[in-house]
């Protein structure tokens, strides 16, 4: 997994003293009020998948920006200076963990933030990838694409939001309460929709290595991936390609599955050569853009599930 960092330090110390000056801390030296304008609690998510889950648990209790963008790569996100200001401006910072948004930790000691800072997926068992090799010899990040996982990480934010903001504790408990019970409705629908793919027909080949824990949690077989990594930016070998095409011929596989933040081209020629289709707009690294039918995780995991199993069955 490849992270880039285009600052100096000397650079990031600048904008981190700046940013304190401005949020992190009143001009007696205390700490300030880790609030918006309207005395809400000023929550940072790393992830689209975190942003949308604390909105879910906070709902108008608290204000949830998140850092990266819909549709974009986790493994390659290049922060700027104003995400080490909205940092410097937190009551709570949500991070993933496991080697995905490693950047984040660099952007809260750079920010001089007094805000807590929780790693939502704590507790989760990690697995190793589904395939291929992986840089740092560290677990699968993509736990979400598990519903299970996605509790786990519902009731840590959950925690996270009454730790951060006591007095809100029944608005936070009350609507994870809620979601939890929409996440469980989620993952039955999932397994219901699956079990309508003939036994033969579940086998996944995607683009990387991140459907592990969709096809360990409902029953799927992982053939293999056009880039055998979990970053994206990984180049596959020729021979890596043509391992593929025959692991397809052979597994009686139907399609290739993709994600829509990445170019389907290689993907296109794979499944020409070996006589399969191609579904290019499954989301994984992140929600979707708005009108994509992925803007919420349960939207997100509704999707691929769908367009899985319309190619399988």
């Amino acid at each position: 997994m490849v992270f880039r960092w285009r600052w100096t330090l000397v650079g990031l110390l600048a904008v981190g003293a700046v940013a304190v000056a401005c949020g992190g801390s009143d001009s007696a030296g205390g700490d300030a009020s880790p609030t918006v304008a309207d005395g809400r609690l000023l929550v940072i998510a790393t992830t689209t998948q975190i942003a949308d889950m604390a909105r879910q648990v906070a709902g108008e209790r608290a204000d949830v920006t998140g850092l990266l963008p819909a549709n974009a790569d986790a493994h390659d996100f290049e922060p700027t200076p104003r995400d080490v200001e909205k940092i410097a401006d937190a009551g709570l910072v949500l991070e993933h963990g496991m080697h995905l948004d490693e950047w984040a930790s660099r952007l809260v000691e750079q920010s001089g933030t007094v805000a807590q800072v929780v790693v939502v997926t704590t507790g989760i068992v990690g697995q190793p990838a589904a395939g291929g090799e992986h840089d740092h010899d560290e677990d699968d990040p993509h736990v979400w694409l598990d519903v299970s996982n996605a509790k786990i990480m519902v009731a840590n934010i959950r925690d996270a939001l009454i730790a951060a903001d006591p007095d809100g504790r029944a608005i936070y408990e009350a609507n994870a309460d809620a979601y939890l019970g929409e996440l469980d409705e989620l993952d039955a629908w999932i397994r219901a929709q699956v079990a309508t793919i003939p036994e033969a027909n579940r086998k996944l080949v995607t683009n990387h290595d991140a459907f592990g824990y969709f096809v360990h949690a409902y029953g799927f077989t992982f053939v293999g991936s056009i880039i055998p990594s979990l970053d994206t930016q990984a180049q596959p070998s020729a021979q890596e390609v043509d391992k593929l095409i025959d692991a397809i011929e052979a597994e009686g596989v139907k399609a290739i599955f993709t994600e829509a933040s990445l170019n389907p081209d290689l993907a296109r020629r794979i499944a020409e050569e070996a006589g399969v289709t191609v579904v290019d707009d499954l989301y994984a690294d992140s929600l979707g853009p708005p009108g994509s039918g992925a803007e919420t995780y349960i939207g997100m995991m509704r999707l691929n599930t769908t367009r899985i199993v319309e190619a399988l069955r």
